[in-house]
């Protein structure tokens, strides 16, 4: 079900395989894949960690340490943008709380060592979004979305404003007031993430364990493009493996995704992480979700469209007619998750047949 190249990443991502028992050619296609997933600095860390970097070929380790310098170059950046950012938040009586993947590496999760991100991705309440962005704006970040569509659509629909860049260091931020758009199908409310909400350092915070790895399984399991799902599954194994979920602990997972209407990502996110990477759990925790939500195609229908787009987005596996179809379908079926059918219909029509031929504002200077 799984092809075996990328059996060989996942188990060397999850320690079941050792990097000396890979021939060199089977190497070469591991760091193809891995680079393709933007993993190739975690499974770095991960060998290094285990002590197998001096087993493996010298051509090998260098292009992992080189991935792994990259990853640091990430994460030094990240540091100083949140620098920055934690006074803005403060000022404006808002605590700064990270999601994803800067809430990983900065709050040093063993998982995320290696892991790099393109954006900072903040939580803040939905009362006080205008005035933490007009602060924000004061000090250099401006929308990179200008057509008076796209700020309806974010600011209307959406679960977060168009993206911020800043004007001289072009570091992008998410402002999130909650974790799936207003018009989509599950509604978590945002309240309860924020109550939950646990700091890691003296002026940071994030969503707690527990939420976090909703979070994740909501990112993945609720989009529509589906380019980083590889990272994005290792990402909830990572969180799964540190919880170490016992009965009782999955049994707060399940009942805190009842709370926030988040079964079935984390159905689909309990099921192909045992698949791909055999995250811990147990049999009777899938079966307790189950009997709790299934997906109504069917897990035979889900699988044949999930599988291929969940493995890293190499041509050798992205390239098929199967992957082919199952992007294009699981594009319209996140597009329905977020938006109610009369909304999605307007939405669609207007970006294929007026928004090509609408000129954007230019940011004001």
């Amino acid at each position: 079900m799984i092809p075996h190249d990328c059996v060989n990443l996942c188990q060397l991502l999850n320690g079941r395989a050792a990097g000396h028992q890979l021939s060199l050619a089977e190497w070469n296609t591991v760091i193809q894949l891995a680079r393709s997933a933007n993993v190739l600095g975690i499974l770095f860390h991960r060998l290094d960690a285990r002590d197998e970097l001096s087993k493996i070929p010298s051509v090998v380790q260098w292009h992992l340490s080189s991935a792994a310098v990259i990853a640091e170059k990430y994460r030094r950046d990240a540091v100083q943008e949140v620098e920055r950012l934690w006074p803005i938040l403060h000022a404006c009586d808002q605590p700064l709380i990270l999601l994803k993947g800067a809430a990983y590496v900065l709050g040093e999760r063993a998982f995320a060592k290696g892991r790099t991100f393109s954006d900072i991705d903040i939580l803040v309440p939905k009362a006080n979004l205008s005035y933490v962005e007009s602060q924000l704006q004061w000090l250099g970040w401006g929308s990179s979305h200008h057509s008076d569509y796209d700020q309806r659509y974010y600011r209307e629909w959406m679960h977060e404003l168009p993206p911020l860049v800043h004007a001289k260091r072009g570091t992008v931020l998410d402002l999130h007031h909650t974790i799936l758009p207003l018009t989509a199908s599950l509604k978590p409310d945002a309240d309860k993430l924020l109550k939950e909400a646990q700091a890691f350092s003296e002026h940071v915070s994030t969503l707690s364990s527990i939420d976090q790895v909703l979070h994740t399984a909501t990112h993945l399991f609720m989009d529509s493009e589906f380019d980083h799902a590889f990272r994005d599954l290792l990402d909830f194994d990572g969180l799964m493996r540190e919880l170490k979920p016992g009965d009782d602990l999955l049994d707060q997972i399940i009942g805190r995704a009842v709370s926030l209407d988040l079964l079935p990502p984390l159905y689909y996110a309990m099921r192909y992480s045992r698949l791909l990477f055999e995250t811990p759990i147990p049999d009777s925790a899938m079966l307790r979700v189950s009997e709790a939500w299934t997906p109504k195609l069917g897990t035979t229908i889900m699988d044949w469209l999930f599988i291929p787009v969940l493995l890293p987005p190499h041509t050798m596996y992205q390239s098929s007619l199967r992957a082919y179809c199952a992007n294009k379908l699981l594009f319209i079926r996140g597009h329905a998750l977020r938006m109610p059918a009369h909304l999605l219909i307007r939405h669609l029509l207007f970006k294929a047949f007026v928004a090509p031929f609408i000129k954007e504002k230019k940011p004001s200077s």
